[in-house]
């Protein structure tokens, strides 16, 4: 087959696809969850960093939420997230301005997220997107374990 009917076929099997795979969505609204205490990680970035969420869901609401990137050897992204170990100072002040943005960003996540309750809302900062990718895997992961 080709042509106009070979596009009309995989037009089709394009939206059953669609269609087939929007069902398997997880909700990412925290009213659809029970209440509890929630505890989730993400996939290691490209430098292996980690990002962590830890939640608790009462009422249909988040009540507390804290979420950290750490380091592969645990150092967590912090207020001395790009600082040297050795001197306490920045080692190159343009990574250290990037380094303590995403910081800020990562905890904008963290106060979007209990407000709305639903990672899906969250927005993605500019210059924190990765923040944000590992933030919304850590949820996911974290609700994932629920029954």
């Amino acid at each position: 087959m080709s042509g106009p009917g070979r596009t009309r076929v995989a037009a089709f099997a394009a939206a059953v696809a669609l269609v087939a795979f929007a069902g398997c969505t997880q909700s990412m609204k925290i009213a659809d969850y029970p209440d509890g205490d929630y505890r989730g990680s993400s996939a290691p970035d490209d430098q292996g960093a980690i990002g962590t969420v830890e939640f608790s869901i009462s009422g249909g609401r988040v009540t507390q939420a804290a979420f950290v990137v750490t380091d592969p050897d645990g150092t967590p992204h912090d207020e001395n997230y790009g600082l040297s170990k050795a001197t306490g100072k920045p080692v190159d002040q343009a990574f250290y301005q990037r380094a303590q943005a995403a910081v800020t960003a990562e905890q904008a996540y963290v106060a979007q997220f209990r407000e709305v309750g639903d990672a899906d809302e969250v927005d993605v900062i500019a210059g924190a997107s990765l923040s944000h990718r590992q933030f919304v895997e850590a949820i996911t992961d974290a609700l994932s374990h629920t029954a």
